[in-house]
């Protein structure tokens, strides 16, 4: 069983325990019973309880069960936390074993036993005194750690019995072997178990889609950093630190540290004045990692450079001078703390000395108002006047951390009654005195207000103690600050905090994006003037248009030190369930230092478990002077040469140069198009809308439009399937008052490019015919008057080098338009531009051409599957076609690229670079002279699309090389993310020899081709339901018509099939046709409509089912269902089905066993046939009246939720959105 298992098995039996308890105290679930019933003893744990509680009703606004829950929540975790610590500090043999059992112990733990020696009394005692026993080890360890301390607010325990059964679970952890024996041992377990702990949680947040609201920051954003990223961060902050004092020390051979200086560059202080801050530290990972740094430097004092420190003292200096942490979340806190102890105790052995306390804190705390607690204090009218106004400011801002934590500025209050440190020299020695007194005697009055309000009780002296704590570690500035914040992206900000965030974070820089960015500003400001930041966080900030500012902010006022580019790694980094692309990186606050930054690209081109490896690899190369293609230095200013600061570290300065010339936004036009903000309500599939409807001419009146909405990955041509009813008076309204209210109209309806702006392969650029609406998913790219070229600028933007300036400029899956207006353009010779446009219209036209046999699209015309021959043959040529002209286009692209490296003058190294990110194009590989010739004769015998000379001569230019492999996997071809160009990628061959294989193996890829199958199907059952009168035929006999098998191959003949082919289009359907229609082809038709992921399936015919019986099967049309049809299908086909059912259970002889079991089951069909009249009688009467423009799932919807369809087309959100619908 993994940890998670074991954690959450344990929390589940502390929460049940904790319930029973509080519930045995009169604080019941639903509400509190009076006091008065209860022993002496209960009646003070419950006045205890209750002053806890009332700090979280006051949170939850009086919200009792809320209040409850939230108080019992703590006081599980509080339980946990002390028996884990306990088991970690017995696996590091700090004491001996107090929660561990073993046999020789007659199955308690060593110290139980030797209590029980002590106290023999609690032998008879429930769980031979076990309660007892844990209550005076708590005291023994409280008297050097606060977690453990009887007067700790959560310190609670359960029975006995349920102690037991809590220990007896915490024991089996190391006995499973999934976890290990030595599962206790490690110094970041703590930090493990509490994310394990948190899973609940983050579930629910995750499954309820909730905005992120300051109190569920730190589970949106909890990620564990993994010790590996901890060390090389802390090394190059702290550890270069003390270099920059002490560069001769022996630190340097111990710790691998980059850019260590050879001299002396910072004047040499006391080891104990060195702060390391982690503003949102967690579970402390990096504290305690800097806590083992911190221990050597110290021993590096000592032995090299005469400092008298005690060893015995080191853990507690450490502790008390040198490490500060704070969260938000105080479990993480808890946990912080705990660890130090832990910590201190295992470096500095048994006869060391405990810390007193340390400098780590929760930020959940609430404050009573300002005004509440001046009035104690008797301040007179001139310091009133004087301070008033800022300690109000300050206490405002103490009282919002719990909301904001490290990213409150208390400071700044306090830092403006400092005088600057560049005027000291306009004020005396008397005056400075005066106003740094000021300062001190300001906080020293916050203080007292704290201290005033925590006299309360021993809950509120806790959180006065958090208060003064937190106070007193923002006001001041840090050595060090490392860091892994939250990630929240602005777009998921709730009310308050995105309030809070764009008043602090947004001028005069921007951080204000995702809160991220927000702590890069803050770990920066805490750092102070000499300081180091180390962080890691996602890379999205290096490149992202919203990110400038923060670029901006990083390059001219901090020097960036090393940065790893390492991008996503779930083996070695965050873990499986975690889809993040990360950066990590140091920084120097010191403006002077003019070292060249270093990058690691660790991100490109390799296996995520690779990466760690290969990082270290690249590291060690560096250090020792050694070359590495993954290391580049570059020196800070050069990261200014490109519009927007983009961190693009790793090319040439040649290359560089061509990022100085105009942009695509300087001479063409990209906007983005209307997002509608309800695209339910306002798109549909063209399938969905009657084609008399769809407008293809300008001007023809016709409501529906064509709207390019991104979709999947297409280069050229296609994926025009969405339709807006643009043109029609009211939705253009209502697209005018919602969404983004159409922007760039003015372009709209105009010849130009769209583009697909997401997915893992990057975007695919395609022509935008004329009279379509662009799209914020799909936008437009239009000809100017500086250029006006359509095919150039289409071929170049799918070119390899469009492609890798794109992913230098965002290398997410989600390019945005300001990406593609920063796309250096260089224009073309005439001639150039007239020989690409030839070939991009050559491209365009083969896709448009082979939009023709695919039923999802409007140019479709016909089935490959045609009369000429058996299917087999039929889809066999098809494929030999289809994929010819595929791999003209790609030929094609091959030499579009050759051009476009020659249009921008790239050096072979440039062109190299590119190609080794991008991959070198599959039609410039070898081919056989086999595959060579036969293709040139199709080729050239190709008068459709006739090939260019250039093309040819590319073809007959290749590389021979007949040993090519055989491919023998063609079965997968055509599958998904299995296309033809990704096929031969795959395989590293030319399409050419692909091509020529497969026209050899005599293999029909069974996927594809059961598909071929199915649309022909589709297209004939589409038909013949046209010329149905009203769009309605069974799938049995005796309803009044003929079954639709019957009339589907009545239409294939009248088609001109033979027998012979339709009974082979059958077979390749995967099973007889009557089971088919039964079973598989609504729901078949339905996925393969599914085009979209966030819109709904739209089958346009459908399958209505009376149920698992089968007492009536029904096709529709959605082009001719409406109430009259509902009404019919009541009337007419149920009322025909229930005589034929009834007259053969009349006709039945029962006295046989077999007459008996029809008999049953015809009774079954009308019982079932009969509820189905009742759900199509309750459907009428509840006003339904479908109409086409209303789409498929609204109209689908009450048929769904009243189970009269044989498939489920909408998953559970769709539904309760459309019968909510109010349009």
């Amino acid at each position: 069983m993994k940890l998670i298992n074991h954690v959450l098995d344990i929390r589940r039996l502390i929460q049940q325990a904790f319930d029973n308890r509080f519930s045995r105290m009169g604080l019941r679930a639903d509400a509190p019973v009076d006091a008065s019933a209860l022993q002496e003893e209960q009646k003070e744990k419950r006045v205890k309880l209750e002053e806890i509680m009332q700090s979280h009703l006051k949170e939850t606004g009086g919200n009792y069960a809320v209040a409850r829950q939230a108080t019992i929540n703590e006081c599980v975790f509080t339980l946990f936390n002390r028996i884990a610590a306990i088991k970690v500090m017995e696996a590091k043999e700090l004491f001996p074993e107090i929660i561990t059992r073993r046999k020789e112990n007659a199955g308690r733990s060593f110290e139980h036993n030797a209590w029980l020696e002590e106290h023999p009394e609690e032998r008879g005692a429930e769980r031979e005194g076990l309660k007892h026993f844990l209550n005076d080890q708590f005291d023994r360890l409280g008297e050097h750690i606060p977690l453990y301390r009887s007067d700790y607010p959560y310190a609670l325990l359960p029975t006995a019995d349920e102690l037991n059964e809590i220990i007896e679970k915490f024991n089996a952890v190391e006995e499973d072997a999934d976890c290990g024996e030595d599962v206790w041992k490690g110094d970041d377990i703590l930090g493990w178990l509490y994310e394990n702990f948190n899973a609940v949680e983050k579930a629910a947040l995750k499954q309820s889609g909730d905005k992120t609201e300051y109190d569920k920051v730190s589970l949106q954003s909890q990620v564990y950093t993994p010790a590996w990223v901890v060390k090389f961060l802390v090394d190059n902050t702290l550890g270069k630190a003390y270099l920059e004092m002490y560069p001769d020390s022996s630190i340097k051979e111990k710790y691998q540290i980059a850019n260590a200086p050879d001299h002396q560059v910072r004047h040499p202080k006391d080891v104990r004045e060195m702060r390391v801050l982690d503003p949102a530290c967690g579970s402390g990972n990096f504290l305690i990692y800097a806590f083992s740094l911190l221990y050597d430097l110290y021993q590096d004092q000592m032995d090299n450079y005469g400092r008298d420190y005690s060893r015995r003292d080191i853990p507690k200096m450490i502790v008390e001078y040198n490490l500060y942490g704070m969260d938000l979340d105080e479990r993480a806190a808890q946990i912080t703390q705990i660890a130090l102890f832990i910590k201190a105790r295992v470096l500095g052995g048994h006869r060391s000395h405990w810390p007193s306390y340390t400098h780590v804190v929760s930020t959940h705390f609430s404050l009573p108002t300002y005004d509440e607690v001046k009035v104690s204090f008797g301040y007179d009218t001139s310091w009133l006047q004087r301070y008033d106004a800022a300690a109000n400011k300050i206490w405002s801002d103490l009282s919002s951390a719990h909301k904001f934590g490290s990213l409150v500025r208390v400071e700044e209050q306090l830092d403006e009654l400092a005088p600057d440190d560049d005027n000291h020299m306009l004020f005396s020695a008397e005056e400075m005195n005066s106003l740094f007194s000021g300062r001190n005697e300001l906080k020293t009055v916050i203080h007292n207000l704290v201290d005033e309000w925590g006299k309360a009780n021993s809950f509120s002296l806790l959180k006065s103690s958090e208060a003064k704590t937190f106070l007193d570690i923002i006001s001041q500035k840090y050595d060090v600050v490392v860091a892994n914040p939250p990630y929240t992206d602005s777009a998921d900000f709730g009310k308050e905090l995105k309030a809070f965030v764009e008043a602090n974070y947004k001028k005069p820089y921007k951080f204000n994006s995702n809160l991220y960015a927000c702590f890069i500003k803050r770990c920066c400001e805490l750092a102070g003037m000499e300081g180091k930041v180390g962080m890691i966080h996602p890379h999205t900030f290096m490149f992202i248009k919203t990110f400038e500012d923060v670029r901006k902010f990083m390059i001219e006022e901090t020097h960036i030190n090393v940065m790893v580019d390492y991008g996503l790694d779930r083996v070695n980094l965050f873990g499986p369930g975690i889809l993040l692309d990360a950066t990590f990186y140091t920084l120097d606050m010191n403006r002077q230092e003019k070292t060249d930054g270093i990058y690691f690209n660790i991100t490109a081109n390799q296996q995520e478990k690779y990466k760690k490896g290969s990082l270290a690899e690249a590291y060690d190369d560096y250090l020792n002077n050694r070359p590495n293609n993954r290391v580049y230095t570059l020196p800070q200013s050069k990261l200014k040469g490109i519009k927007s600061y983009p961190f693009i570290y790793w090319i040439s300065d040649e290359f560089r140069k061509k990022f100085g010339s105009d942009a695509l936004d300087d001479i063409i036009f990209i906007r983005q198009g209307g997002a509608t903000g309800n695209n339910e309500r306002t798109l549909r599939f063209f399938w969905e809308v009657g084609k008399d409807n769809i407008s293809y001419i300008i001007g023809d009146k016709k409501d529906y439009v064509f709207y390019p909405k991104g979709g999947p990955f297409n280069k050229w041509y296609g994926n025009n399937w969405i339709v807006l009813a643009y043109n029609n008076p009211d939705m253009y309204e209502y697209l005018k008052c919602h969404g983004n209210r159409l922007p760039s109209e003015s372009f709209y309806l105009q010849e130009g490019v769209t583009y697909c702006s997401s997915g893992s392969r990057g975007c695919s650029f395609r022509y935008l015919p004329s009279n379509q609406v662009i799209s914020g998913a799909g936008p437009g790219i239009y000809p100017s008057d500086k250029f006006n070229n359509i095919n150039y600028y289409l071929g170049f933007l799918n070119s390899k080098l469009s492609s890798y300036l794109l992913e230098c400029l965002n290398p997410t899956v989600n390019v945005t338009q300001g990406d593609i207006k920063r796309i250096p353009f260089a224009i073309p010779s005439a001639s150039t531009e007239i020989y690409i446009e030839h070939l991009v219209n050559n491209c365009v036209n083969i896709k448009k051409h082979l939009c023709q046999y695919s039923i999802i699209e409007p140019l479709y015309k016909a089935s490959p599957i045609s009369i000429e021959a058996d299917a087999p043959t039929c889809i066999s040529n098809y494929y030999t076609y289809e994929n010819a002209l595929l791999t003209q286009i790609l030929l094609n692209e091959s030499v579009i690229n050759k051009t476009v490296f020659e249009v921008y003058e790239l050096s072979e190294h440039d062109k190299q670079m590119v190609l080794e990110k991008e991959g070198v194009p599959v039609g410039d590989l070898p081919v056989s002279s086999s595959a060579k010739a036969a293709y040139r004769e199709w080729l050239t015998g190709n008068e459709e699309f006739p090939v260019s000379d250039e093309v040819l001569a590319h073809l007959d230019n290749l590389e021979e090389n007949d040993e090519q492999p055989r491919i023998t996997d063609f079965e997968t071809l055509y599958q998904n993310n299995n296309e033809w160009e990704e096929f031969c990628i795959k395989h590293k061959m030319n399409p050419v020899e692909v091509w020529w294989q497969f026209k050899n193996a005599n293999i029909l890829p069974p996927q594809r081709t059961q598909t071929l199958a199915f649309e022909l199907l589709t297209d004939v059952i589409r038909t013949v339901l046209a010329k149905d009168d009203d769009g309605v035929i069974p799938l049995g006999d005796k309803l009044g018509e003929e079954r639709l098998a019957i009339r589907i191959e009545r239409e294939m003949m009248e088609r001109g099939y033979s027998p012979a082919q339709f009974n082979q289009v059958c077979q390749l359907l995967g099973c007889p046709l009557e089971k088919y229609l039964q079973e598989r082809f609504f729901q078949q038709l339905s996925d393969h409509l599914n085009l979209f992921m966030y819109l709904p399936k739209t089958p346009f015919i459908w399958h209505l089912s009376t149920g698992s019986h089968h007492a009536m099967e029904l096709y529709v049309s959605i082009y001719k269902w409406n109430r009259d049809t509902l009404y019919r299908v009541r009337s007419i086909y149920a009322a025909n089905r229930e005589t034929s059912i009834s007259d053969r259970l009349n006709s039945l002889d029962t006295s046989t066993t077999e007459g008996r079991m029809e008999a049953q089951e015809l009774k079954a069909q009308l019982a079932e046939l009969k509820e189905f009249c009742q759900k199509v009688d309750d459907l009428l009467a509840s006003g339904y009246d479908p109409k086409l423009d209303d789409g498929v799932g609204k109209n689908i919807a009450p048929l769904q939720k009243r189970k009269m369809l044989s498939y489920e087309v909408l998953n559970a959100g769709q539904l309760k959105k459309y019968l909510n619908a109010d349009w």
